[in-house]
This record gives C-alpha cells, structure tokens and sequence, in this order.
C-alpha cells in the first residue's frame, strides 16, 4: 500500500509543477497558480545575477505581466527527482522556456532560457502546493524586451460565430 501512496504523490506533485508551466504558457495566472502554490508561497527567481521575487499573493500579477508581453511561451518541464516525507516534499525540475515576442515592427524576439526549480511542497487538505520556489536560471539567450512589443491579445471565444 504505501507504494501505492508514493506512486500517487509522485503523480500528484508532478501534475502540481505542470499546472505552474500550463498556467505561463495559456496565460490562465490568475485562474491557477493560486491554485498550485500556498498563500503565502516564497518564489525566487535568480536570473542573471539579479534575484526576482514573484512571491505570493502579488505573484500571479507580476507573472501575467511579464508574460502579457510575450505572444507564445512555452515552458517545457523535465520529470522531476523528488524525494517525499509524509505531508512535505521536495522537487528539482529542469525547464526549458521560450518566450516569443512580436516588434511593433511586426519582426520576432525570442527569449530562452534553461532553468532548474527548486520546490518545497506541502499537503494542504489532501493537495500538494508549492511552499517554496526557488529557480536558478544560469542559461539565457537573448533579452526579454520590455518595451516596442505587441501585447498578448484577447482572442475570441472560439466558440462563437464570429470565429
């Protein structure tokens, strides 16, 4: 029985740090990573030699709006090495992330980056949330633009006539 609990909490924490990467790629912030990180989750991004904080609750805003100014993401997880103790575990994830920026100009920027997150997760009422992020990113390929880019667009309700 208990490899029977190990093999469902390995599943469930790999379908927690999924649930992070869905939420970047189809811009559904708001909608999720509340979902899959605790309250008062600490998230640290270590890029370039500087440390950014998109720690809770203001998280969720800070990462919709660095990735409003992408068209595309796609942020591609690794299967995790994870080591689980009762309602505590811990996860290393090797991520590959693209983020695909159109120039006013109409012309493409692509940003890379090669990243590996850290998690401390917890059980909280039967669910695993990321407690502690924690995301080195020692490969970069070129620059996240901030400014002369087109904004993620609203798209239609595909299930409308107007489609």
């Amino acid at each position: 029985m208990a490899d029977i609990d190990n093999t469902r909490d390995h599943i469930a924490i790999t379908h927690t740090i999924q649930e992070v990467a869905r939420a970047f790629d189809e811009k559904l912030h708001n909608q999720l990573l509340h979902k899959v990180f605790t309250d008062n989750a600490t998230i640290l991004y270590r890029l370039r030699g500087q440390r950014i904080d998109f720690s809770m609750p203001k998280g969720p805003s800070k990462f919709k709006y660095f990735h409003d100014l992408c068209q595309w993401t796609q942020h591609l997880v690794s299967p995790q090495v994870l080591s689980v103790d009762g309602d505590s575990a811990q996860a290393r994830t090797p991520v590959h992330a693209l983020h695909l920026q159109i120039r006013n100009d109409g012309s493409q920027n692509q940003w890379v980056i090669g990243a590996v997150y850290h998690d401390d997760l917890v059980r909280q009422s039967g669910q695993w949330r990321i407690e502690k992020r924690l995301a080195l990113c020692p490969y970069v390929e070129g620059d996240l633009l901030m400014e002369g880019v087109k904004l993620f667009p609203t798209f239609p309700d595909f299930d409308s006539e107007a489609v």
